[in-house]
């Protein structure tokens, strides 16, 4: 092998040093090749670091799509099973409105109440429905209520038929005074009712 001159001294001991090595074929072999492994690994590090980065981002993004795809499912089921529920009720939706309306719904009171007295034979002689502001607040989130008043007769049958009918109302009623008495003779059997009610809306 030709002996190479150097003008540095350093690249000069270097190469007296190694020179033993690269004068052994064996031994050059070895040393090109281990240079060639740790050459291909140092740039290989970095053409795979980035894809290795990108392959470390994507299953982070496919272990967060698989998280909200079950949460997402989650709430699909609570939203059947309430749709379910919803369907349960269904029929009874008309009842609950009934029972507290979202307004005063005053001739409907009064409708009602003379169509009980007239089923049932009772004369209605007064019929009076308090007073409630036409306007009220959307955000008081109280149920509201009115009073009405009925003065009518008849006798007991009917009197009480009339009352059962107040009592078995879909819309709720409370009954605050209630009071019969004969009217007229003892012996005709006709009865005066007076009563005071409330009953309640939800605005």
């Amino acid at each position: 092998m030709k002996q190479l001159n150097f003008h540095q001294p350093l690249l000069r001991n270097t190469y007296k040093r190694f020179s033993p090595l690269i004068t052994n074929r064996k031994t050059a072999s070895y040393l090109t090749l281990t240079l060639t492994l740790l050459s291909l690994s140092f740039f290989g590090i970095f053409a795979v670091r980035p894809t290795l980065i990108t392959a470390v981002s994507l299953f982070r993004s496919v272990s967060d799509l698989k998280q909200l795809n079950t949460e997402y499912e989650q709430k699909i089921g609570d939203i059947i099973r309430a749709q379910a529920e919803y369907e349960k009720i269904l029929n009874d939706i008309p009842v609950i409105n009934g029972s507290l309306p979202q307004n005063p719904a005053f001739s409907q009171v009064a409708g009602n109440i003379e169509k009980f007295a007239s089923r049932e034979g009772f004369t209605i002689t007064q019929l009076q429905i308090d007073n409630v502001p036409i306007s009220t607040p959307s955000s008081t989130n109280r149920i509201s209520e009115f009073g009405f008043r009925v003065i009518g007769t008849g006798d007991y049958q009917t009197v009480m038929a009339f009352f059962s009918h107040l009592l078995n109302w879909r819309r709720i009623v409370s009954i605050n005074s209630f009071d019969m008495t004969p009217e007229g003779s003892t012996n005709s059997g006709t009865l005066r009712l007076s009563l005071r009610a409330l009953t309640y809306y939800e605005p």
